[in-house]
C-alpha cells in the first residue's frame, strides 16, 4: 500500500469515525472519538510488520490482509500463489477420495503456474471438497477468488465485494478496519464490470503482476465514493436539523450580539435585530405550577439572547497565544462557526493528562465566544443538578441547562463538565447519564422535558464542553455523542508563551497592576527549563510561583543593601 494511500485511508478514516452517530465534525478536524485508539495503533504497527515481512518473502499472508491491502508474497502474486499452493497441499489429507486426490492435483499445477483457469479449478474442487479438518475450504476458495480478481477474472470481484462487505458489518471488527474493508468492497464492486480477462499471450509477457493496479485502484475509487457518500450525509444531517431551528430561532443577520451580565441581564433588553430564541413555552400541570410560574414568569415565551458570533479570527489569535500546543483544536472547533450567525457549537469532549490545561481551555473558549458558562465537577455533582427533580419533592429544582438559561437569562449558555468519565461510576450520578444523553441530541434536546417545569424546554443552543482524563471509563452512549478531541500536553516549546501567561495571572491574583509582570529574562527561562521538560500546565504555574518569590527575595535583598 503506497504511502499516499495509507493517509487518505487515515484521514477518511477519521472523517467517517466522526460522523458515526450524528454529532459530526468537519473533516478538518485533527481527532475524533477513537473507541480504542491504542488498538488502533496496534494494528498499524502489525500491519506494517507484516506487509514488510511478507514482501520480503518472510511472510505469508492471510484472505483478510490480503482483502485489506497487504503486500503479496515478495511483492509478487505469481510467488504469492505458488507459496500457499505449496504449504494448503501438506494440509490435505493423503487417502484415496476423489475430492482430496482432485485437490492434491490442482494444488501442485498452482505450484508451477497460476493462470486464471487453473485459478477457477482449484477453487471449484475446493468448494466440492466440503469441511477439512486442518483447512477451512471456503477461505481457501474465497483467496484462489481473490488472486483471479487481481487477475482479471470477471466474476471473482463480486465474490470478494461480499466478503469484504461482510467483514466490514461485523460487529467484532475493529471500527478502522470495518472502514478498510467497506473500502476495498466499494472498489471491487466498481471494478465489477470493468474487467477484462487477460489474454494468454499477455499473461505470459507479464506474468507476475498482470493487474496489480487494481488493488491500488480499488482503494482510490473506495475511498472517493465514500467521501462523496459521506459529504452528502452531512449535508443532508445539517439541513434537517437547520431547518428545525429555523421554526424555532429568530436570527436577524444585521443585529449585533446583545451582552449579559449575570442574573440582572437579558429579559426585556433583547432589541428586535438581536439573535434570540424561545426556551420556555409553559409550565405543565397547572395544579402545582403556581409557585413555578412566578418563577418563569418573565420568561415565558420570551426571546432569550443568543451569543452572535465574534470576530473568529481574532479569537483564534488569542486561544492560540494562550494554547499554543492546541492550535489546530482550536482551528477545528472555529470552523464550525465559519457558516453560521451565531455560536452554536455540537457537544465537545476534551480528552488528556491530568493538568494539560482542558478545563482552563474550555473556560477561555466559553469566555472568548461570549458565553455565560459554569463548570461542574462530574464526580460531584448529583443526579438532580444535571437532569433536575420533579416539583413533588421538598428538594425539587430544574435540571441543570433550565438553570443556567434561568440564572443568566440566555438562551446558549456554556455548560462544562469537569471529568466526565466519573458521571457512570460515582454513586451520586445513578440517572445523570439517562437525563444527560437526550441533552446532547440535537433534535431531542429542542424539546426535552425538564421534570422541574413538567413541560419541554428547548435546550438546542446550549453549549457541552466535557474534559476527561481518558475514554476507558466513558460508558459508549456518552461517548458517541461528542466530538472528541485529544488535547496535547505543552511542550518545552511552549515554555515562553505560556510562563508569561502564567505569570500575568499570578500578578493579576495578587490585586497587582498586569504591568508587574515583568518579563521573564534569560536567566529566568534557563532555570523553568530545567525544571519543566513540557507536560502539566500546573507544574509549570508552580515554578513560576516560585520563581516570582525567588525574584521578591531577590528585590528585598538588592533594597537591603
Amino acid at each position: 500500500m503506497s504511502g499516499d494511500k495509507t493517509k487518505k485511508t487515515s484521514a477518511l478514516a477519521d472523517f467517517a469515525g466522526r460522523r458515526g452517530s450524528g454529532d459530526d465534525d468537519n473533516p478538518a478536524c485533527p481527532v475524533w472519538p477513537d473507541p480504542d485508539p491504542e488498538g488502533r495503533e496496534r494494528r498499524e504497527r502489525r500491519w506494517a510488520r507484516r506487509s514488510k515481512a511478507a514482501g520480503e518473502r518472510r511472510h505469508l499472508l492471510d484472505l483478510a490482509e490480503l482483502i485489506l491491502g497487504m503486500a503479496f508474497f515478495g511483492n509478487d502474486i505469481s510467488a504469492d500463489v505458488q507459496t500457499w499452493a505449496e504449504r494448503v497441499s501438506l494440509l490435505i489429507p493423503e487417502d484415496d477420495r476423489a475430492d482430496h486426490k482432485a485437490l492434491r492435483k490442482h494444488l501442485t499445477i498452482l505450484t508451477v503456474s497460476a493462470s486464471l483457469d487453473d485459478l477457477r479449478d482449484t477453487a471449484a474442487a475446493f468448494r466440492r471438497a466440503g469441511k477439512l479438518k486442518r483447512l477451512n475450504t471456503a477461505e481457501a476458495a474465497l483467496r484462489l477468488d481473490y488472486y483471479s480478481a487481481c487477475l482479471g477474472d470477471r466474476h471473482a470481484p463480486w465474490q470478494i465485494a461480499g466478503e469484504a462487505i461482510s467483514r466490514a458489518y461485523d460487529r467484532q471488527t475493529p471500527q478502522d478496519q470495518a472502514l478498510d474493508y467497506a473500502i476495498a468492497a466499494v472498489g471491487w464492486l466498481i471494478h465489477a464490470g470493468r474487467y477484462e480477462p487477460l489474454s494468454a499471450d499477455r499473461l505470459a509477457r507479464q506474468p507476475s503482476r498482470p493487474r496489480m493496479d487494481f488493488r491500488s485502484d480499488t482503494s482510490d475509487f473506495g475511498l472517493d465514493l465514500l467521501e462523496r457518500i459521506l459529504s452528502e450525509r452531512e449535508r443532508r444531517i445539517y439541513r434537517r436539523v437547520e431547518t428545525y431551528f429555523k421554526t424555532r430561532t429568530e436570527v436577524n443577520r444585521d443585529g449585533a450580539s446583545p451582552t449579559w451580565d449575570g442574573d440582572e441581564a437579558g429579559v426585556g433588553e433583547l432589541r428586535p435585530e438581536d439573535p434570540g430564541a424561545v426556551v420556555f413555552r409553559t409550565v405543565g400541570n397547572v395544579e402545582t405550577s403556581q409557585r413555578v410560574g412566578r418563577e418563569f414568569a418573565k420568561l415565558l415565551n420570551t426571546r432569550l439572547p443568543l451569543a452572535r458570533k465574534p470576530d473568529l479570527a481574532g479569537v483564534q489569535k488569542a486561544l492560540t497565544n494562550e494554547f499554543p500546543q492546541a492550535a489546530e483544536i482550536i482551528s477545528a472547533i472555529l470552523s464550525e462557526l465559519v457558516p453560521l450567525d451565531i455560536v452554536r457549537l455540537r457537544p465537545i469532549l476534551l480528552v488528556g493528562e491530568p493538568g494539560a490545561g482542558k478545563t482552563r481551555f474550555a473556560e477561555r473558549l466559553c469566555n472568548a465566544l461570549g458565553l455565560p458558562h459554569e463548570t461542574y465537577s462530574c464526580g460531584g455533582v448529583a443526579d438532580a443538578a444535571l437532569g433536575g427533580t420533579a416539583r413533588r419533592w421538598m428538594s425539587a429544582e430544574p435540571s441543570l441547562p433550565v438553570s443556567l438559561i434561568r440564572r443568566f437569562r440566555h438562551a446558549s449558555p456554556g455548560i462544562i463538565l469537569d471529568e466526565i468519565e466519573k458521571v457512570g461510576t460515582s454513586r451520586h450520578n445513578g440517572n445523570a447519564l439517562d437525563a444527560l444523553l437526550p441533552m446532547l441530541e440535537p433534535l431531542s434536546a429542542t424539546h426535552w422535558h425538564d421534570p422541574y417545569l413538567q413541560a419541554p424546554v428547548d435546550l438546542s443552543h446550549v453549549v457541552w464542553i466535557a474534559t476527561a482524563n481518558g475514554l476507558q471509563s466513558l460508558p459508549g452512549p456518552l461517548r458517541d455523542r461528542f466530538r472528541v478531541f485529544h488535547f496535547p500536553e505543552p511542550g518545552p516549546e511552549h515554555l515562553v508563551p505560556l510562563a508569561g501567561r502564567l505569570m500575568q495571572e499570578i500578578v493579576q491574583e495578587r490585586g497587582l497592576d498586569p504591568r508587574w509582570a515583568i518579563p521573564l529574562d534569560g536567566e529566568e527561562l534557563e532555570a523553568l527549563r530545567g525544571a519543566w521538560p513540557g507536560g502539566s500546565v500546573r507544574l509549570l504555574r508552580r515554578l513560576v510561583e516560585r520563581l516570582l518569590l525567588a525574584r521578591d527575595r531577590w528585590k528585598a535583598e538588592e533594597e537591603a543593601q
